[in-house]
């Protein structure tokens, strides 16, 4: 690990170029129109689903395979962007820590917030967040709008949030502890505990988690 470091540290190009490498990898930029599309599609196809479920109806296969491929697309580009925005979040940090190092930006004061103090203000674990997660939802019905399941998330936690957990993060316009939520409930649904299929901008408790 150590003689991995040290390459970058003679030579910080190869950082910067296997940056640039992971970005490209991360983004893969479809175009909006096509997005919107398949968000229209599926909302629809859920819709079908739904109604059909309520009725007692079995759903067709191919319905449902439909579906999940339209719910997998569209949430591995809702994923690559907010990796994106996590990135940028980072990076800017790192910069304002750069520019104190060097004396940069017109005086000598040091940001309130470095990245490396912010490293380590004590922040919610995740545990706890993900077990917030399935208490705001089963709140709400199971199946809530992200907004609401935040808002109801923040309620439960009033009071007992860390001062890391209340830092801004400028480039996703939300509190450190809402972000990482969002992290934690894409972690959940990678293990079945959030379903991955639920429509753009909504969460919704997984099988046997209701």
């Amino acid at each position: 690990m150590s003689q991995d470091i040290d390459r970058f540290v003679k030579n910080p190009n190869l950082l910067i170029d296997l940056v640039r490498d992971v970005i490209d990898r991360i983004d893969c930029a479809p175009e909006n129109a096509a997005t919107g599309e398949k968000e229209a599609q599926l909302r629809e196809i859920a819709k079908v689903v739904e109604k059909l479920e309520k009725m007692g109806v079995a759903v067709p296969d191919a319905l449902r395979a439909e579906k999940t491929r339209l719910a997998a697309e569209l949430g591995a580009k809702s994923q690559s962007e907010q990796t994106l925005r996590h990135l940028a979040d980072e990076f800017t940090q790192i910069v304002k820590d750069l520019n104190v190092r060097l004396n940069l930006g017109g005086g000598v004061t040091k940001p309130k917030k470095p990245a490396t103090k912010r490293s380590r203000t004590p922040k919610t674990d995740k545990s706890v967040l993900r077990k917030h997660i399935i208490m705001a939802l089963r709140t709400l019905g199971g199946r809530a709008r992200v907004a609401d399941v935040i808002k109801e998330m923040g309620r439960q936690l009033k009071g007992k949030l860390l001062p890391g957990d209340l830092e801004w993060r400028e480039s996703t316009n939300e509190y450190a502890w809402q972000n990482n939520a969002k992290w934690e409930r894409y972690r959940m649904t990678q293990d079945g505990t959030l379903r991955s299929d639920s429509p753009r901008g909504y969460w919704e408790l997984g099988e046997g988690q209701k």
